[in-house]
């Protein structure tokens, strides 16, 4: 077979054909693409060790996807699309990190078309531990004919850890409010900390609270 003269003859026609060809594959593959705006949440992951982020971030990002109809519809019933920012190469400080369609966790055939904000800010800072007086908030009072007779906290300090700035300036932590409302016995509880958005964790596993409640002589 001659391959010069099967490319040579009537490659006017042959490449009409080759276009024609080419559009309609653009328009088979295109049919029924649609566009959707979603609101996603944006999670941070491989935080350098020992340290953590403070300060206020972005939350949420909103993206702009293309893709068939059903594959959209599949996200808007419950499909999650998530954008994920690695922040392993952060330095302590403020990072400016910039976000690109890898960073958006999403079914394979939707592509991202648009990211808003294409930057965020993030500030690390080192942690530190620090021990701190744990002082126990109470709500109410004994019943009637019944008194508060003293409060023990075990352990009375505890070890927090947490970036320089929070906790240079932390002395105590107070637990969440203990309901002693018409109590007429003692209370031994394990107390939830009121952290107040503190970016902190208590390094104890075992903390307890004993509210003892004593009858009012007559």
């Amino acid at each position: 077979m001659n391959y010069q003269k099967f490319f040579i003859e009537n490659w006017g026609l042959k490449l009409v054909s080759l276009v024609l060809a080419l559009m309609l594959w653009v328009y088979v593959t295109s049919k029924g693409k649609t566009e959707l705006t979603l609101t996603i949440p944006l999670e941070f992951r491989n935080i350098p060790q020992g340290m953590a982020i403070v300060g206020e971030v972005a939350g949420t990002l909103e993206v702009r996807v293309q893709g068939q109809e059903r594959d959209l519809r599949d996200i808007s019933s419950g499909k999650k699309v998530t954008g994920i920012l690695d922040l392993s190469r952060a330095v302590a400080g403020e990072n400016l990190i910039s976000i690109s369609p890898d960073d958006i966790s999403r079914p394979a055939r939707v592509a991202v078309m648009n990211i808003s904000p294409f930057e965020v800010w993030v500030k690390l800072e080192h942690l530190i531990r620090k021990t701190v007086r744990l002082k126990p908030r109470l709500r109410g009072a004994p019943a009637e004919g019944y008194a508060l007779a003293g409060v023990s906290v075990k352990p009375p300090r505890i070890t927090v850890e947490g970036p320089v700035d929070v906790l240079q300036e932390l002395g105590s932590i107070e637990t969440m409010p203990i309901d002693i409302k018409g109590s007429r016995v003692n209370i031994t509880i394990e107390p939830k900390i009121d952290y107040q958005g503190r970016p902190i964790r208590i390094l104890e596993k075992d903390i307890t609270v004993k509210v003892f409640i004593a009858r009012v002589p007559k």
